[in-house]
């Protein structure tokens, strides 16, 4: 694979607890790497993300399989599998003010005859690394980021990949 990258869109937001980056996948690339990075606020988690249709809708609605492997600074790995899940955790911040950072590798999203994988690499309370599949063949343009408290703030980069 190529390493140029092709800067498409950048977004931010503060004090939301949802951020939708619209019109990022096209058929120019087949490749797209998306940079994440905020505060999880107080009491957020796991934060997630979805791919969307043209329309606005989740393409991988109780759709999206994922294994995570979370590696802890003071303790053993753990790992977490989901299947027909209706979102996918990009990071973890555990339950308290956390900064986090995520790298997003995401693969044939606009392409209607295959399934959406992504590689995520991310960092905040532990690291992950992650494998996630949408598992239908809709053409995917935009992402929505959510958590269930505020984002304080959220910053979003998408480059393709040439």
């Amino acid at each position: 694979m190529s390493t140029n990258l092709e800067f498409i869109k950048s977004a931010s937001a503060d004090n939301v607890s949802s951020l939708t980056v619209t019109d990022i996948f096209s058929a120019n690339y087949d490749v797209y790497e998306v940079f994440i990075r905020g505060n999880g606020s107080q009491n957020v988690s796991s934060i997630s993300a979805e791919f969307l249709d043209s329309g606005g809708s989740d393409i991988g609605q109780s759709n999206y399989d994922t294994a995570i492997l979370r590696m802890h600074p003071n303790e053993t790995f753990s790992e977490v599998r989901t299947t027909n899940a209706n979102t996918f955790e990009f990071a973890y911040t555990g339950s308290s003010d956390k900064d986090f950072g995520a790298k997003i590798t995401v693969f044939n999203p606009f392409s209607s005859s295959s399934y959406t994988f992504a590689n995520i690499q991310s960092m905040s309370i532990s690291g992950g690394k992650a494998i996630v599949v949408a598992t239908v063949t809709t053409s995917a343009v935009s992402m929505k980021f959510s958590a269930n408290q505020n984002y304080t703030p959220i910053n979003v980069s998408v480059y393709g990949v040439k």
